[in-house]
């Protein structure tokens, strides 16, 4: 019996000594990498309504990288029946990894908030605007996928 517990005691402890998500790195939740827009949803809270864009292959094209520091935003559009860069940046930003929100440098006062986060998946969302021009701020949400 003895000999029965002391090989349930090693075998936990070889089970619960390691942590899993330091086993796979590849596969932990974070901003840092390339991503692009699937789509964007505005709540307005003028009629609690929902409105949603999808992107179009060619804005789809767009990247947003986030790196530790900044993120590399290139975005594309359609004109005349062709996909053109429309804009490219770099901004400095700030990650409170406790509260899932960043922003970017000057403006602590305009924060995004990350709702979503996983391997391959991203949702952000922006709650300074007002959309519907009703004195009430709404949220807009930029849904992310992973592209590398």
């Amino acid at each position: 019996m003895k000999k029965l517990i002391w090989v349930l005691v090693i075998f936990s402890v070889i089970s619960c000594g390691g942590n899993d998500e330091d086993q796979d790195p590849g596969n932990k939740a974070s901003i840092i990498g390339k991503w692009s827009v699937e789509k964007a949803e505005i709540y307005k809270s003028s009629n609690q309504q929902i409105l949603t864009s999808y992107s179009t292959d060619c804005q789809k094209t767009g990247t947003y990288e986030f790196t530790t520091s900044h993120l590399i935003s290139i975005s594309y559009a359609d004109s005349n029946n062709t996909c053109v860069k429309t804009d490219a940046s770099t901004r400095k930003y700030t990650f409170d990894k406790g509260n899932a929100k960043f922003w970017f440098e000057n403006e602590e006062k305009y924060p995004y908030f990350i709702t979503k986060l996983t391997a391959s998946d991203m949702v952000i969302e922006d709650r300074m605007q007002d959309f519907d021009g009703d004195g009430t701020r709404d949220v807009l949400r930029r849904f992310y996928k992973r592209i590398n």
